[in-house]
């Protein structure tokens, strides 16, 4: 009777709890894909200037790529003049910003003091080392750049293009050392 009880104990102990998952009537599975959008890194790539234009594209496992683009087809995309992943709908991003076309290249005078290619000597509002104050790293951190090598992507770079766009914004961040 001893042996019975000891098997029987033995076995029930080996027993794991199974749960059966019974889905909800209208229950949809959720679509994982990839999301794309438009970014700009504030290091120079190649075949870019003292800014890199790109597709920043966040897959369903949460790895990131960049595909760097030349400034000309970033613009036809983000204008919606071009098809991209970034802008399926073509949605003209500068009308709905409420921003020139010469706002997205104004984006190199956030790290450089002046611009670095070349004999110009158009003044940016970075510091003389090439690289944003500490004070204004702090600022362009609400853009998501923790560091000089972060792109700038999705609401964040449409928060970025609006201050650019703003003469107070442009104002304070000169300020800021």
């Amino acid at each position: 009777m001893k042996k019975i009880f000891a098997i029987l104990l033995l076995a029930l102990s080996f027993q794991t709890s199974a749960q059966i998952l019974i889905p909800k009537k209208d229950y949809v599975p959720e679509k994982r894909i990839a999301r794309y959008s438009f970014c700009i890194s504030l290091l120079p790539a190649p075949n870019s200037g003292a800014v890199s234009f790109g597709i920043h594209r966040m897959a369903p496992d949460s790895t990131v790529e960049v595909n760097f683009i030349r400034y000309e087809t970033f613009l036809r995309q983000f204008s919606g003049n071009e098809e991209c992943r970034a802008n399926p709908d073509r949605i003209d991003f500068l009308e709905k910003l409420g921003i020139e076309q010469y706002i997205i290249k104004e984006a190199w005078k956030l790290r450089y003091a002046t611009y670095p290619f070349g004999k110009s000597q158009v003044q940016g509002w970075g510091m003389e080392n090439g690289m944003p104050s500490p004070a204004q790293m702090e600022e362009l951190k609400q853009f998501g750049i923790e560091r000089i090598s972060d792109v700038i992507y999705g609401d964040n770079l449409f928060n970025l293009l609006r201050k650019l766009n703003d003469p107070a914004w442009v104002a304070k961040y000169k300020l800021l050392r």
